[in-house]
């Protein structure tokens, strides 16, 4: 099993949060929209999925790699918080989505660290069940998870430009 990518999980999230702005529904939404995101075929090269079965310590190239797309997904997240304003409603409702569609990959942490955690073992597993068919070469799964980046960023841009004409009235 190999896990997608955070930044498409992270445009998705936002782009629940922006268009259903009650996180009654967006932030469920966002979690259960990883699980669909990870069905869909996708390429990356973490592995983090292999740490359950394996445990080792996660390689320098790795880390890098993880470091850089928590990267981009913080970017994405502050620009869309920022421009959502003086809307704090839906600001921190896009920030508790988007960390709501990154939860499954978080629980990963601890199996880094130790194997005793059983909960972070079982959302493991639970996701390698999602996985199972979702493997595709490179050059394919990259452009499905750019895909999902664009889609979750054009539709975010609009709801929230919808929206921000009647918040600038308010002030």
């Amino acid at each position: 099993m190999k896990l997608m990518l955070l930044t498409p999980h992270t445009t998705i999230g936002i782009a629940l949060g922006a268009a259903f702005p009650n996180p009654i529904i967006s932030v469920p939404l966002s979690f259960l929209s990883h699980f669909a995101l990870d069905m869909v075929p996708h390429w990356d090269d973490v592995g983090l999925g292999e740490i359950e079965l394996h445990p080792q310590p996660i390689r320098t190239r790795t880390l890098r790699l993880i470091l850089l797309d928590a990267f981009f997904s913080l970017s994405i997240l502050l620009f869309f918080f920022y421009w959502a304003m003086p809307d704090y409603g839906v600001g921190i409702t896009i920030a508790a989505c988007a960390g709501a569609a990154n939860l499954p990959d978080l629980f990963y942490l601890p199996l880094i660290f130790s194997r005793k955690w059983g909960w972070a073992i079982w959302v493991a597993r639970l996701q390698a069940r999602f996985q199972v068919n979702s493997k595709a070469p490179m050059a394919f799964g990259l452009l499905i998870q750019l895909f999902a980046v664009v889609v979750g960023l054009l539709i975010a841009r609009q709801a929230i430009l919808i929206r921000l004409p009647q918040v600038w009235k308010v002030l």
